[in-house]
């Protein structure tokens, strides 16, 4: 019997370590190959999607495995540790069992008994769905934490250029404060966007002579969008904007409201202006 096994992890960390939500890449392979050597089959291959979420399809090996299996049609079973990690949403896993139906292969869960009777597919069903489920609920809890966390004046997210997210101790509180490098530099920015005498191209160059670029590969400036939704970004006058709420921040400001108003006012003519010229 010919075996592939499929393992995934949604976190990057959890590819390495065990977490609450299941078991680490290392964890799920030292139990799908023993339950492979227990039946005395063969394991042909293995595919590893680390850091990848089971609400999408669209996972690099998941997709190299489904390939393989539609040109070769010689795997007899693809095995997981548990059916969540091949699929959380009821639709794709239909779709991929239809892909291994067509092959000539099953899929064999080494936690859930799922066998290839009408019991068994209906046990199979269930767990699809508590998966789907779980999936969902995951999602709306996190919804209502970052809402929550906005409304206490924290932010959910990545800090914005001239701040820095930091940790107080290893598991401590998450917090954000000014990032003492590029802050100043943020500052000036403002300042002198909002004089009228600088356009925004000025502005970008004016911050990678700074030393404030993208934040990708290339590390080039940031571009003509980057820096207007920069100055737009009412995060520095220390608030917190959240699905169109704003919110007071526990951070603190690096501009005031009056000079993020003559921004935005200077944003507002030069929009008009263009209009009118074009």
């Amino acid at each position: 019997m010919n075996c592939l096994v499929y393992l995934r992890v949604s976190t990057k960390e959890q590819a390495h370590t065990d977490e609450k939500e299941g078991y680490s890449i290392a964890a799920q392979r030292e139990a799908c190959a023993k339950y492979i050597q227990d039946k005395g089959w063969k394991i042909v291959d293995e595919y590893v999607d680390r850091g990848e979420s089971a609400r999408s399809a669209q996972r690099p090996q998941l997709q190299q495995m489904l390939t393989r299996i539609k040109k070769e049609k010689n795997i007899d079973a693809i095995v997981v540790h548990k059916i969540d990690r091949l699929a959380r949403n009821m639709e794709d896993h239909i779709a991929i069992k239809a892909i291994f139906k067509k092959a000539g292969a099953f899929l064999v869960s080494v936690v859930e008994n799922i066998e290839d009777s009408a019991s068994g597919r209906l046990v199979e069903g269930i767990h699809a769905l508590m998966a789907e489920f779980y999936s969902a609920n995951l999602a709306g809890e996190i919804q209502k934490g970052m809402t929550q966390k906005a409304k206490q004046g924290g932010w959910p997210f990545k800090a914005p250029v001239g701040y820095k997210n930091i940790r107080d101790g290893s598991r401590g509180v998450a917090r954000i404060v000014v990032d003492s490098e590029k802050a100043p530099h943020v500052k000036e920015a403002f300042k002198l966007y909002a004089t009228g005498n600088c356009s925004l191209e000025e502005i970008r160059e004016f911050l990678f002579d700074k030393g404030i670029g993208n934040q990708r590969a290339s590390k080039g400036p940031m571009s003509r969008a980057s820096v207007h939704k920069l100055l737009m970004n009412p995060f520095f006058t220390g608030v917190i904007s959240y699905k169109g709420v704003l919110y007071k921040g526990q951070h603190k400001a690096l501009i005031s409201r009056q000079t993020f108003q003559k921004v935005q006012a200077m944003m507002d003519m030069r929009n008009t202006a263009g209009e009118r010229k074009r």
